[in-house]
């Protein structure tokens, strides 16, 4: 399938968003602190784009050995350096050997351990898990049962986060809420599911009535003004947030990559943003570990930063995710694809053509022919 370079330029907005948050949290800047709505999208991005490039294709031991090979140079080479420049707290043995293994987001006090944005690649590698599984079943879907479903996960996974929150949100009980709407893998999974959904039905040439357009757009607006006013309001509860963006992120997705596949280009398909959209994951894994140290030089934490020291401690990270991209993200990448490929077949140099059989001596030449002509 064709590469939506449009969504690689949103994925590098997306993480901006993220950085911008921690960098400024100190100051709790109106529209900048829901930065963390870009892990939203990133959860949709995955389930779409995965489903999009056949990512399946060849199996699920490639296709988990092809993620493992994504995901886990870079989550180890910043967890080392996180384990030296201590920026985030509980950092016991328990929770190095979680955070290795990328099962951090499984336990509360784990979960922001280390690098404390590598959470989310705890939630991906269990949807990773279950990806294979869930296109067998999903393929089947015909349209209206794949948009019951993107209907149903935007509404189910709101009442989820009200349960939460009216059972284990007040009092002592308050990190258990936020623990089990935001980190928590199996409550993010409906946005992993919705991307999912969302390009089977791109692939199927699903085309949205007006009906479904203006109801859409409606929705979106809502979501969208109801988060801008809570935020303004410093009402701000983030399973609520999450909830109200969804349908935004879902038309977003929706109709940038239908923009590209019709050929009509826009800024985000420049080259220059598809390659900072390259990057974006690299990105991602070294801007807090960049903010952290920035942090310790002024004794500050990597969420406490004064402001005018944010923009240069970003740009730094912008210049060290680079680095991490060319020199730590993509060879061992392709190290550890071409190290399963020699396992697997024992060599990954090109065989020599095979000669075809000889006849056996006394056959006729109509016989040579007849065998010639099948599949021996």
């Amino acid at each position: 399938m064709k590469r939506i370079h449009s969504l690689t330029g949103l994925r590098f907005l997306a993480a901006s968003a993220v950085a911008l948050m921690h960098g400024f949290a100190r100051y709790d800047l109106p529209v900048v602190n829901l930065g963390f709505l870009g892990v939203s999208f990133f959860f949709v991005l995955s389930g779409f784009v995965l489903t999009w490039a056949e990512t399946t294709a060849d199996g699920t031991v490639t296709f988990l050995r092809n993620r493992f090979a994504k995901l886990f140079p870079l989550n180890a080479a910043t967890l080392a350096v996180a384990a030296i420049v201590p920026v985030a707290p509980n950092s016991s043995r328990l929770s190095f050997l979680q955070s290795l293994t990328l099962t951090q987001a499984w336990r509360p006090s784990s979960a922001s351990s280390f690098n404390a944005v590598a959470w989310s690649l705890s939630a991906e590698a269990f949807f990773y898990l279950l990806l294979p599984a869930m296109l067998r079943v999903m393929r089947r879907f015909n349209v209206r049962e794949l948009v019951g479903t993107v209907v149903f996960l935007m509404v189910l996974q709101p009442v989820m986060g009200l349960v939460f929150q009216l059972t284990l949100g007040g009092g002592n009980d308050g990190w258990a809420a936020h623990f089990l709407t935001y980190d928590f893998p199996p409550y993010r999974m409906a946005e992993f599911v919705i991307g999912v959904a969302l390009a089977l039905l791109l692939k199927a040439g699903h085309a949205p009535s007006r009906t479904s357009q203006l109801t859409a757009a409606a929705v979106t607006t809502a979501g969208i003004a109801l988060t801008l006013l809570a935020d303004l309001s410093h009402l701000t509860l983030w399973w609520a947030s999450e909830a109200l963006i969804l349908p935004a992120i879902i038309v977003l997705v929706w109709a940038t990559a239908r923009r590209e596949l019709e050929g009509r280009s826009c800024l985000l398909t420049h080259p220059r943003i598809v390659r900072l959209g390259d990057r974006s994951f690299s990105f991602y894994m070294v801007h807090y570990l960049v903010l952290g140290a920035v942090g310790l030089l002024v004794a500050q934490g990597p969420q406490s930063l004064p402001w005018w020291l944010v923009p240069p401690a970003l740009l730094s990270a912008a210049a060290v995710a680079a680095l991490a991209y060319r020199f730590v993200e993509k060879p061992c990448e392709r190290a550890i694809r071409d190290l399963f490929a020699v396992h697997r077949f024992g060599s990954t140099a090109p065989r020599p053509a095979s000669e075809p059989p000889r006849p056996l001596e006394g056959q006729s030449a109509e016989v040579r022919v007849r065998l010639r002509g099948r599949n021996l």
